[in-house]
Parts: C-alpha cells; structure tokens; sequence
C-alpha cells in the first residue's frame, strides 16, 4: 500500500510540475495574422532570398532556450544537410506582435511559400525527439509543403517582450 501511494504522489508531483511550465506556444493566435509571412519578414529586416531557408528565432535567456540549444545544433545540421539555408535571429520587440514565443522556427521555400511558422518541439525538454521541424524539412524535400501554422503546442516557451 505504501508503495502504491509513493507511486501516485510521485506521479501528481511530475503532473504538478508539468502544469506549472508547460504553456502553449500561440494561445492569442498571433500566427494566424492575415499575411503573416510578409509580416515577419519586415519585422525582422530580412529581405527575400531564392533558396529554401529556415529562420530560428531564439535568444538564449531563460531555461527553455538552454534546453533548446542542443537541438537547435542538431536542427541546424540536419537542415544544411538538406541543403537548406539556416539563419539565427534573435527577437525583437517588434516580432513580439506577431511572434509569440521562442524558441521558433520559421521555414520558408526557395518560391517564398511558407512552410511552418511555430515551436521548435512540443514538451518540457525541448529535444529533438518531439521536433516538429524535422518532419516538415522530410516533407519539404519530399515534394510536399504542409504551409504548417503551428499554434497549438504545449511545451517550454519563453515569451517574446
């Protein structure tokens, strides 16, 4: 019996804690901004460019950044690998009104068609096993673009100000 109530305390503590940092990548919905890509781009200063390129946005201030980073390495590989342009931004005041949280990606096509537009992965460890990214880069290579708006994820976020 004791060891059926540490079992279920334990288990509504990693619940608890859970609850207490996991937060939903887009709850205002800023993503779903009519001509959201063309948006970002001028908030970010960035000019277009004739190659399939993958924008991550992230700035390396709070844990979920840190916890990121080992995936945004492994991310940024695999990326270049599929011959795809990588760029590092950090964000800016002015991307927090359509931007809602980092770490984030934005992926878009060499005909600047936008290919996903949200969180790196879904969870608290920010890993690669949960990547979103990943999946659409396959996708993408594979002749498919999935224009992938991704508002819904729960994970590690950190609010863009």
């Amino acid at each position: 019996m004791a060891t059926l109530l540490w079992v279920a305390s334990v288990a509504l503590a990693l619940v608890f804690a859970y609850s207490q940092q996991a937060s939903s990548f887009d709850p205002d919905k800023k993503l779903a901004t009519a001509n959201w890509l063309s948006a970002f781009q001028q908030s970010m200063g960035l000019g277009t460019t004739n190659t399939d390129t993958l924008y991550i946005i992230d700035e390396n201030t709070c844990v979920c950044s840190e916890r990121s980073q080992p995936h945004i390495t492994s991310l940024s590989s695999y990326a270049a690998e599929q011959g795809i342009k990588v760029i590092k931004l950090k964000p800016t005041s002015a991307v927090a009104a359509i931007l809602p949280a980092q770490p984030a990606a934005v992926l878009v096509s060499e005909n600047q068609q936008l290919v996903y537009a949200g969180p790196l992965s879904k969870g608290l460890a920010c890993s690669s096993q949960n990547g979103f990214v990943e999946l659409v880069i396959a996708n993408l290579r594979a002749g498919f673009n999935s224009q992938f708006i991704n508002s819904d994820a729960e994970g590690c976020y950190c609010e863009i100000n």
